[in-house]
C-alpha cells in the first residue's frame, strides 16, 4: 500500500490531538511530525522533502496557513482544517484538496482521507506521463457556484470594469472580480502572460503576432499594449 507521508500544523494542542487520533485510524496515513507554526512548517520542510500532504490549520500567529501556500514554492498537498467556513473560496483557488470545518468529525476525516488519496494517486500517474507537470486547475467564483478552470485550457482573460471573463476551449465564465486578483493566482504559470491592460493570453494559443496584435486559436485578436511589449516579446523568444 501506498503511505502518505502527513503533517499536522494547528497552533491548537486540542485540534493536533484530535488530528492525531484520527490519522492513527487510517493505514494509509503515516504521520511524519506536528508543527505549532508555519515557521516550524518551513524549518520542517526544509529537511524533509518527502512529505505528502499537510493537514494546516488557517488562523495562525504572524503566517496564516493561506500565507504559506502562497509564498512557499511548490509545497505539498493541502487539507485545511479550520474553524472558518470564509477562507473557503481562497483555499480551493489554491487547489486544496480539501476544506475541514472544526470540530472535525471521524466520519468527514474519513471522506477527505479518500480524496487526499486519489489526488495523490492521480498526481503520481500524472507525473508519470508528464514528466512532472503540476495540477494547474483552480476554482473561480461564478452565479453561486465554484467553477474549476483547466489553466492549459485558457485562451485569453479579458478584464471589464469589475468583472472578469475567462475564455477556455470549452465555455467562458464571467467572474465578479479584477485581472489583479487573476494575475495572483495564475503567476507561477510562466505561460499566461499579461498583454494589456485589459487582457491575459495563454502563450500557448497564439496563431500569430503581426503589427503589434497576436492572433489566437479562436480567431480572437489581442493587442499588444506599450507597456507591455518589452515582456511579451521577450517571453515569445524564450519559446
Amino acid at each position: 500500500m501506498m503511505k502518505i507521508k502527513c503533517l499536522i500544523v494547528d497552533d491548537e494542542k486540542l485540534a493536533q490531538e484530535v488530528l492525531v487520533h484520527h490519522i492513527s485510524k487510517f493505514e494509509i496515513l503515516q504521520l511524519e511530525g506536528i508543527c505549532n507554526n508555519v515557521f516550524e512548517l518551513i524549518s520542517f520542510l526544509n529537511k524533509n522533502k518527502d512529505i505528502d500532504l499537510i493537514f494546516l490549520d488557517i488562523k495562525m500567529p504572524e503566517i496564516s496557513g493561506t500565507d504559506f501556500v502562497s509564498i512557499f514554492n511548490h509545497p505539498p498537498a493541502i487539507i485545511y482544517t479550520t474553524a472558518y467556513h470564509q477562507y473557503a473560496l481562497e483555499a480551493f483557488n489554491q487547489n486544496a484538496i480539501d476544506y475541514l470545518l472544526k470540530p472535525i468529525s471521524l466520519d468527514r476525516f474519513s471522506k477527505s482521507v479518500q480524496k487526499a488519496s486519489q489526488n495523490l494517486g492521480k498526481n503520481q500517474q500524472s507525473n508519470s506521463m508528464m514528466n512532472g507537470k503540476e495540477d494547474e486547475s483552480f476554482y473561480v467564483k461564478s452565479d453561486k457556484r465554484l467553477v474549476k478552470i483547466n489553466a492549459s485550457e485558457l485562451i485569453y482573460i479579458e478584464g471589464m470594469r469589475n468583472y472578469v471573463c475567462l475564455y477556455t476551449e470549452s465555455s467562458n465564465v464571467m467572474v465578479h472580480g479584477t485581472l489583479t486578483t487573476i494575475d495572483e493566482t495564475l503567476k507561477h504559470l510562466n505561460y499566461i502572460c499579461r498583454v494589456h491592460k485589459s487582457f491575459f493570453i495563454n502563450l500557448n494559443k497564439i496563431n500569430y503576432v503581426e503589427q503589434h496584435v497576436i492572433s489566437l486559436t479562436n480567431k480572437k485578436n489581442i493587442p499588444i499594449g506599450l507597456s507591455y511589449r518589452d515582456e511579451v516579446y521577450k517571453k515569445l523568444k524564450i519559446m
